[in-house]
């Protein structure tokens, strides 16, 4: 079955460039067999999960009530084509001529007047700025000069026929998800993509205030999840707090409204599998530091996917990246960062049992 990696009609926010480490964070959670889409947008990590783990149950919460969307793309692309005969001889980013605004202006009107509804989102992304976002028809019908021709072309959005089979569709506020005792489970991911609380909220009718996100990470303590920011956010200084947080994900991807690239993080935390992980740490550096090595904790170190802990001793230098017994998995950048220590004659290795260990440092 088809695998979206973008969504059928535009959002700001979507996750397009995070599907490989998605995916290999699915592979980290098998016991799961809820995936609850807690913040939805526009449904992509929800409609993701529940192809790459059939095996869960997967909730979206469509607050954004971007299905309504989905539904009225006949009507989209009516109004898409008209729009695009008045605007094919302007050149792409430049700013539109009055004339011409005061024609769209009518067919968005009218169109408003034919069907009682406007994708307000999807026709900013055509005249609007690039980022800004209008929410209603009255902003457009009150805005004189901003409007610039931007991404808009003659073919049709395609009906997404599949993008929601299989999903459970709700809409609910965020919180509900943390207090209904049918979600407080072990065997229940949360996925969390929260709307910054320094936005405006264009979207997100319940914008999330500094308090919000703050009782978001209270939340998130005794659970799993899978959680994503970038450095515009003052919440990234709140990263090293996630309690447990076993993998943090850091790539160059997303542009901010002064067109500077942003770090993007994605955080995710498996209970059980941490707590193995912990004990079987625990109990190697124990057994080592017994026999004479030294124990370094590689934490916070700036370097994602850096191994967890290095041993010394005579002269040699061992970099260990834990495991859960049985099932653990390494991230990309974790196979990265073994590869090239053992490239720079360095030992590094992954240990998932305490009678590897013991054979690595004897």
């Amino acid at each position: 079955m088809m695998i979206y990696k973008k969504a059928p009609l535009p959002f700001r926010g979507q996750k397009t460039g995070w599907f490989e480490e998605f995916k290999t964070m699915l592979e980290t959670f098998p016991d799961c067999t809820t995936i609850i889409d807690v913040f939805g947008g526009s449904g992509l990590l929800a409609h993701q999960a529940r192809r790459l783990r059939p095996d869960a149950r997967v909730v979206w919460n469509d607050f954004d009530n971007y299905r309504e969307r989905l539904l009225r793309i006949p009507e989209t692309n009516e109004l898409k084509r008209d729009i695009f005969a008045l605007l094919s001889g302007i050149r792409h980013e430049k700013k539109i001529p009055p004339e011409t605004i005061t024609s769209i202006k009518q067919i968005l009107r009218n169109h408003v007047k034919k069907f009682g509804y406007l994708d307000c989102i999807t026709v900013s992304t055509w005249i609007l700025f690039s980022g800004n976002y209008f929410k209603t028809w009255e902003e457009f019908e009150k805005e004189e000069k901003g409007f610039w021709l931007r991404l808009i072309s003659s073919a049709p959005y395609l009906i997404p026929d599949t993008y929601l089979n299989g999903l459970i569709v709700v809409r609910e506020d965020w919180r509900v998800f943390f207090t209904d005792p049918v979600y407080d489970t072990d065997r229940t991911l949360f996925l969390l993509d929260p709307p910054y609380f320094f936005t405006d909220g264009y979207s997100y009718e319940g914008a999330m205030t500094y308090q919000d996100q703050s009782d978001l990470l209270t939340l998130m303590g005794s659970r799993n999840y899978c959680y994503f920011t970038n450095s515009n956010s003052a919440l990234v200084f709140h990263i090293k707090e996630f309690e447990g947080a076993r993998q943090v994900v850091k790539k160059r991807g997303g542009v901010s409204y002064a067109q500077k690239r942003l770090d993007e993080f994605m955080i995710y935390r498996h209970i059980k599998m941490n707590q193995k992980e912990k004990e079987l740490e625990a109990a190697c550096t124990r057994y080592a530091r017994e026999r004479g090595w030294l124990s370094i904790k590689l934490e916070n170190t700036g370097h994602t996917g850096i191994p967890d802990r290095l041993y010394l001793k005579d002269g040699k230098a061992i970099f260990v990246e834990f495991k859960t017994p049985g099932s653990g998995r390494l991230s990309v950048f974790q196979s990265h960062w073994l590869e090239r220590l053992n490239c720079e004659r360095f030992t590094a290795r992954t240990i998932w049992t305490m009678e590897e260990f013991k054979e690595l440092i004897k």
